[in-house]
């Protein structure tokens, strides 16, 4: 048979080891009233570089793709909401950001395609003929072209959800 064993003295206070006592909480910061100008300006960048990676891979590929479209409005809302703080006036700013930003790429796109087998120059035909340019853009009109430009609203709004959070 056993002998019965009688277990250790437990302590009576809580012990240092396990947390008591409890470490303090750091408050979290309060936020001021933002950067509206940074937050634009931010936004403004990233949606100049956006739209022209956009359109640099769109007329290579001679294809459009929807996520890209949709990231600009993302990575557009996100520079704006990170550097400017919780602002709706961001967001009034960041979607019509990206919208010019993801335009520009459909710009720079068809001006790629159309001066390929030409001896004038992108640039050229940014700078001299923007009219033909805008011509062309409207000359292959489709319900995509539009969505695009739909889907970078959704993605600034996604950004500026996600960076409010």
């Amino acid at each position: 048979m056993s002998q019965p064993v009688t277990p250790p003295p437990q302590p009576s206070g809580p012990q240092p080891d396990f947390g008591y006592p409890a470490a303090p909480v750091a408050p979290t910061p309060v936020r001021g009233p933002g950067n509206l100008v940074g937050g634009a300006l931010a936004g403004f960048a990233v949606a100049v570089a956006t739209g022209l990676v956009y359109g640099l891979i769109t007329g290579a590929i001679e294809r459009q793709f929807g996520y890209a479209a949709f990231g600009i409005g993302f990575a557009v809302a996100i520079a704006a909401f990170k550097v400017g703080g919780r602002s709706f006036w961001l967001f009034v700013i960041s979607a019509p950001l990206a919208v010019a930003a993801t335009f520009f790429g459909q710009l720079l796109a068809v001006a790629m395609i159309e001066t390929k087998d030409t001896p004038e120059s992108v640039t050229d035909l940014f700078l001299s003929h923007f009219g033909l340019l805008t011509d062309l853009w409207s000359y292959d009109q489709s319900i995509l072209r539009y969505a695009f430009l739909v889907l970078a609203i959704v993605g600034a709004w996604a950004g500026a959800s996600r960076a409010t959070e």
